[in-house]
């Protein structure tokens, strides 16, 4: 691991304690999610070559925590999402350190704070039939990815000429619509079954994707606390089922090709932080 990656992941450490105080000061509960859920897992701490922390919160407690910090976050913190930030299109919450940088490839043409952060997501019911199902995938992916268009985020990379294409269509109908009009339907088709307790839920702003982001509600029904760090931490008592569902045999690292970080940071500055 370099000293650089190391630096990234301990300021990260210190925003997440900012999260875990003021859950725990108000009775949220919410799970350490994906990669960090593996590094407590397996490493009790980071994953050696991870640059990110995934925390998620069910939707209600979700909103009720995005509430809180408006007035209770430290002088330190800033909370983005799409509603705090106007030109921010990502249906996930973060938590930034101020007086940071941390741009990331894809959201280096717009104009959206950009800080080291954490990604704090919304659990969403999803619905329990198949056909609904699909009809909802269909529309939040449309959605997220218009929204994407509206902010100027970039969605192909480097050779990519069928994504290419599809993201200049999508760039141009945007321009049709107001950024206030996609924001409102994107929030709204996101929580279509909020009030359904339906068995299954999705981090829908999570990357991969809507299928794979669907995982069991009852995995989430008790929570467990897991040595991250020097602290402990929240997550799904049933971790073991959530964690095999996404990487198998999450026990055996992959090959060292696979061990990257996703992010691609193309600027990084840790400000009067810098350990």
């Amino acid at each position: 691991m370099s000293d650089l990656l190391r630096e990234v992941q301990l300021t990260e450490y210190e925003i997440l304690k900012e999260v875990d105080r003021i859950a725990k000061k108000h009775n949220i509960k919410y799970y350490l999610g994906q990669g960090t859920l593996l590094g407590a897992a397996k490493y009790k701490k980071f994953i050696p070559w991870d640059d990110d922390m995934d925390f998620a919160i069910m939707r209600k407690d979700y909103s009720r925590f995005l509430n809180i910090c408006k007035t209770e976050l430290g002088d330190n913190f800033i909370l983005q999402d799409i509603f705090s930030d106007s030109d921010y299109a990502l249906p996930v919450a973060k938590l930034l350190l101020k007086g940071t940088k941390f741009t990331e490839r894809n959201a280096a043409k717009h104009t959206s704070q950009k800080g080291i952060f954490i990604d704090i997501f919304a659990f969403d019911s999803i619905p329990d039939g198949d056909e609904q199902r699909k009809k909802h995938n269909k529309s939040t992916y449309f959605l997220k990815r218009l929204f994407l268009a509206k902010q100027g985020y970039t969605i192909a990379e480097k050779g990519q000429i069928l994504k290419s294409l599809v993201y200049f269509m999508l760039k141009v109908l945007s321009l049709f619509v107001s950024k206030k009009y996609i924001r409102s339907c994107l929030d709204n088709e996101l929580r279509r079954y909020e009030n359904e307790n339906t068995k299954k839920v999705a981090a829908l702003g999570g990357a991969y994707g809507y299928t794979k982001e669907s995982v069991e509600r009852k995995w989430f029904d008790e929570t467990v606390e897991l040595t991250f760090e020097d602290i402990t931490l929240a997550a799904p008592k049933n971790y073991v089922d959530y964690l095999t569902y996404f990487y198998g045999d999450y026990m055996t690292p992959p090959p060292e090709d696979k061990r990257y970080n996703r992010h691609g940071a193309v600027e990084l500055d840790f400000g009067e932080y810098d350990l």
